[in-house]
């Protein structure tokens, strides 16, 4: 009587286990940031059939139904700011907070005030910022076309990938974006802030044109942003591979730090080898 009732016990929990897992609806949220400055938030709903009933003719299995649902988060034109920090965990969310700029409408009723009178008073119009925080799969900011410029999404815990086209650098520092100027910055501090002038496919262009990392190399190679004493950087740590006298194989690592603000080459690193009889391999 036992061994029947644990029998029935099992069964009716693979039963729930099956019907369960049948279908799973997974959510993919995306923060656009327009080019005119507005700021929306996109969900998608996506409804997968994961198993099958089992009959003679197998039935074909529609297609996933999918929803996707627009939310505006901030008008277009309007200044704000948009913080992206590194997740703590290896879930691929990153949170993201949205700082609006309230601007005070404008009395046109009320006179100026005399310049002979000072009032500490705070006055009634003026709002405080907007804040908004979102947990979110991708940030995209996009350009005039409304096609990408760059994607912000996260791989591994304490760590952001910034990718523009085919190109992929990753950062461990919080990064910030200007929805009017569309300025990309790096925040060391909450009161500082360093402006990214180039973006990764310039950066990468810089890369080979120090002829330390040529072409064939460049897609194996890891390229990050940091900052240190002498400002923001990106580096692409890299392998040199070559045919001494056209005879022998030799490879070294190199590594090119190239500055994010004004596109110039900081400093090369590469084995004497390659330095010195670079002329000799190819």
């Amino acid at each position: 009587m036992k061994n029947f009732k644990l029998i029935i016990f099992v069964l009716l929990i693979l039963l729930t286990c099956f019907f369960a897992a049948k279908v799973i609806a997974t959510n993919a949220d995306e923060l656009v940031i327009h080019d005119n400055g507005e700021v929306v938030l996109m969900i998608t709903n996506d409804n997968s059939v994961l198993a099958a009933t089992t009959t003679k003719e197998p039935e074909k299995t529609p297609p996933p139904k999918t929803s996707t649902k627009t939310v505006s988060l901030t008008p277009a034109h309007s200044e704000s700011t948009v913080k992206i920090t590194p997740p703590v965990n290896n879930d691929k969310k990153i949170q993201v907070t949205i700082t609006t700029k309230s601007t005070p409408p404008v009395d046109t009723k009320t006179p100026p005030a005399s310049t002979s009178v000072t009032s500490t008073t705070p006055s009634k119009t003026d709002k405080p910022s907007d804040v908004q925080t979102k947990t979110v799969d991708q940030v995209v900011e996009q350009g005039s076309n409304g096609k990408p410029v760059i994607s912000i999404t996260s791989q591994k815990a304490n760590e952001l990938t910034i990718s523009q086209g085919n190109t992929q650098v990753s950062t461990l520092l919080p990064l910030q974006i200007n929805t009017v100027s569309h300025a990309i910055s790096v925040t060391s501090s909450p009161a500082e802030t360093s402006r990214v002038s180039v973006l990764p496919t310039e950066a990468i262009q810089g890369i080979l044109n120090s002829g330390v990392i040529n072409s064939s190399n460049i897609d194996s190679a890891k390229i990050s942003l940091s900052q240190d004493q002498a400002g923001v950087n990106y580096t692409a740590k890299g392998e040199q591979k070559g045919k001494l006298l056209g005879l022998i194989n030799v490879s070294s690592p190199v590594e090119v730090k190239l500055s994010a603000q004004n596109g110039k080459v900081v400093k090369t690193s590469q084995s004497p080898l390659f330095q010195y009889l670079g002329a000799w391999i190819r």
